[in-house]
């Protein structure tokens, strides 16, 4: 009799935790939550349908944009007639995106899957849509000018995942299974957050974009030195030799630090 009560009792914990870890999936066709005039550049991160969505300063508003192109079909026979599109690169620092990029927290393990098209024409260059959870990257796929992908990885606990493209991509869909997506609304705090400055290497380059106000740069080396100081009222970029730093700015929209790679 215990045996069987044990049973049972597994059998309804199994349930309940399948029942609790439901699938979450954008789709990106209803207009009302996806609008087609999309995020405008220099505003604020924005929630929708409990996913993030960061854009970056600029002239355009068609970031993460829906759109209803004809039918995109995919390898493993599932087709879909909505995307949304991120309106170009993304960045980032150790795996950490800075501009143009989704974000949702999940509560425990996830697999992530999404289905993507190369945002141009077939002559185009090779991209790659990454997966990280804003430390180590869990997976990345890399599709041919026009092509399409299918991205899928799983991340190994509960916290916040990024997704970002290295060029403009076409999101169809992006599905979450295993956990609860439980990205929070932004509250006052968020939006001034986002309204400092964004500070991210490319290369030898080190950018300052999203300069909204008179703002004072510092760049420290590793060992704490002050390698570099000056200031900017607008969007900037410097060049600084191969290795690690700490970029501080500060301006009246408030402070930031970051540590960026220099290669």
């Amino acid at each position: 009799m215990k045996r069987k009560l044990l049973y049972l009792t597994s059998i309804l914990l199994f349930s309940a935790l399948s029942i609790n870890a439901q699938t979450k999936s954008w789709t990106f066709d209803d207009t009302s939550v996806w609008p087609v005039t999309g995020v405008a550049s220099g505003g604020p991160a924005v929630v929708r349908d409990l996913l993030g969505c960061v854009p970056i300063t600029g002239t355009s508003t068609n970031y993460f944009a829906a759109q209803a192109p004809t039918s995109i079909a995919y390898s493993d026979a599932t087709s879909y007639t909505s995307i949304v599109k991120t309106g170009g690169g993304g960045a980032a620092t150790n795996n950490m995106p800075t501009v143009r990029y989704f974000y949702f927290n999940v509560d425990g393990a996830a697999t992530v899957k999404v289905w993507f098209q190369h945002g141009s024409n077939a002559a185009s260059a090779d991209r790659t849509l990454f997966l990280t959870n804003g430390t180590v990257e869990i997976t990345k796929s890399i599709v041919a000018g026009a092509a399409k992908g299918i991205l899928q990885g799983t991340s190994t606990g509960a916290g916040r995942l990024y997704l970002y493209a290295d060029n403009g991509m076409y999101i169809s869909k992006i599905e979450v299974t295993g956990a609860n997506v439980t990205t929070p609304s932004l509250g006052i705090n968020d939006f001034q957050a986002d309204a400092v400055s964004n500070i991210y290497s490319n290369g030898k380059l080190v950018f300052v974009s999203n300069v909204k106000s008179d703002t004072q740069v510092d760049v420290y080396g590793i060992s704490g030195a002050l390698i570099k100081s000056f200031k900017t009222g607008s969007d900037t970029s410097f060049d600084l030799n191969t290795g690690i730093y700490v970029v501080k700015s500060k301006s009246a929209e408030g402070e930031k630090s970051a540590k960026v790679l220099v290669n």
